[in-house]
């Protein structure tokens, strides 16, 4: 009984150490979100009344928003997919090479996260520019202002890899570091070429590494607005208007009924995408 007793109050001691995790959680995530979803449901913040589902409706309903959502989920069908098999591709090269070599080559695929927005999107501008670097290189005849073209959309995905890959191919490092060896001479010893021990070993466990790496993707896709903004303006040209434009106009419109339903729909699209995939990655069979 005594034992009892003092775990219980040896495990009360930790929960009072975890108290300001929960109050902050609560004060930026929960409440936040809880004042999004009443939003939603009520007419405007004066009369306050319930509307139902009306303000979700009208939202869905809306060409800028459907506007943003094809834009944001081509952007990210585009992103997600080289990130993660670029990223994986380094991972795969850097892991025979010596570890003074590696870290010296993640600390430089590293620098364009510790790089500030400011100066990222200062030479990103130079570059893309009608008077910029990529034009005066390749067409010093016709310049083209790529962001306002059909090919806006190829040079935000090129800054999107060129700023996050770095941390991807450390997540995909870790994965690789964590593989027994004993793994592979099994694959070998049963005539497993490297081709197959690639995806029977090499894929089979980076399972729950790919699943980390995605949900990283799509957090790290909805914070591309930032340099997006900085490039190109709070309505920039319609091939890179993403939702984090269209949240943004409605919130500098005090159209908060709107914004809190276009971030319930976001909300509800990221909730079941990571879930399927976390199901599916728990029913993956891990033998070898």
């Amino acid at each position: 009984m005594r034992t009892r007793r003092r775990f219980f109050r040896h495990d009360d001691k930790i929960f009072l150490f975890l108290v300001p995790s929960f109050i902050g959680l609560a004060v930026f995530y929960l409440v936040p979100f809880g004042t999004s979803i009443y939003y939603s449901l009520i007419d405007n913040a004066v009369s306050r009344q319930f509307v139902g589902l009306a303000n979700l409706i009208e939202t869905w309903n809306n060409q800028a928003f459907q506007l943003a959502v094809r834009n944001t989920l081509v952007f990210m069908g585009a992103n997600i997919p080289l990130s993660m098999g670029l990223s994986l591709l380094l991972a795969l090269a850097f892991k025979p090479m010596k570890i003074k070599t590696r870290r010296i080559l993640l600390v430089f695929f590293l620098l364009p996260l510790v790089i500030p927005s400011g100066s990222m999107i200062f030479f990103w501008e130079r570059f893309v520019a009608i008077n910029g670097v990529f034009n005066r290189l390749f067409f010093p005849g016709v310049p083209v202002d790529w962001l306002n073209s059909p090919f806006a959309m190829m040079f935000i995905v090129i800054i999107f890899l060129w700023r996050n890959i770095g941390f991807n191919v450390i997540l995909f490092q870790a994965g690789l570091d964590f593989i027994p060896k004993d793994y592979y001479e099994f694959a070998s010893i049963e005539g497993a070429g490297k081709f197959r021990q690639f995806f029977m070993v090499t894929l089979t466990y980076l399972g729950p590494t790919f699943l980390l790496v995605f949900i990283m993707s799509v957090v790290n896709s909805f914070k591309v607005f930032r340099e997006i903004y900085l490039l190109a303006g709070a309505y920039p040209n319609q091939e890179i208007y993403l939702l984090q434009h269209f949240l943004n106009n409605q919130f500098a419109a005090l159209n908060y009924q709107r914004m809190a339903s276009a971030s319930f729909f976001i909300f509800g699209f990221v909730l079941v995408l990571v879930f399927v995939l976390y199901f599916v990655q728990q029913r993956q069979d891990y033998t070898v």
